[in-house]
């Protein structure tokens, strides 16, 4: 079986109610987790950039309880499979998106090679202020090529209530799947 290239982003939320709105400047602010990380990756989906053989989009639940949906997925997964978890992240920046997590030189050179011109920081941990836990530790129990794509938020804590996030950074989470997928897809999948 060939490798795939797994897009994983946890669509429920610790919240019992919403409230989104956009910001005279044009920011999103809200309960962005993990609103955000869902709207990238639909974002990209349904822009026809991301179906793909050898491509999944994973839409989990459980990220607030023992990440049920991220470790049913795994079981699904070979060791030579590549996984990027989407997701906010409390990380100060003035990229528009991070790449965390990202320890793996095979996993690196595939990021750079896919985001060149975007604007992003690359980091071999988890260098959020907020939380370091995620889906990427259960997908790293088995897989070397994992990463976490994460859409700066800022504002407070993004577990706790609303935050802010730049509409720019949700559009460049979005083109950096659709560049994951291209590259990936292209035959320059990493060794």
């Amino acid at each position: 079986m060939k490798p795939q290239l797994v897009i994983s982003c946890h669509a429920d939320t610790g919240f019992r109610s919403h409230r989104l709105r956009r910001t005279h400047d044009g920011d999103v602010c809200g309960h962005l987790d993990n609103y955000a990380g869902v709207f990238a990756v639909m974002l990209a989906y349904f822009s026809g950039r991301v179906d793909c053989d050898g491509v999944r989009i994973e839409l989990t639940h459980g990220e607030e309880a023992n990440m049920a949906g991220a470790r049913r997925v795994l079981r699904t997964l070979s060791p030579e499979d590549t996984v990027v978890v989407v997701d906010v992240t409390g990380v100060r920046t003035s990229a528009d998106i991070t790449v965390e997590k990202c320890n793996d030189p095979g996993m690196q050179a595939f990021v750079r090679r896919s985001l060149r011109g975007l604007s992003y920081e690359l980091f071999d941990g988890c260098p959020d202020p907020i939380s370091n836990q995620d889906e990427c530790d259960v997908y790293k129990k088995r897989l070397k090529k994992v990463a976490f794509l994460g859409i700066p938020c800022r504002g407070g804590d993004y577990n706790a209530g609303p935050v802010r996030a730049r509409r720019q950074s949700l559009k460049a989470a979005s083109r950096a799947i659709a560049r994951m997928v291209k590259c990936f897809s292209g035959g320059t999948r990493q060794q």
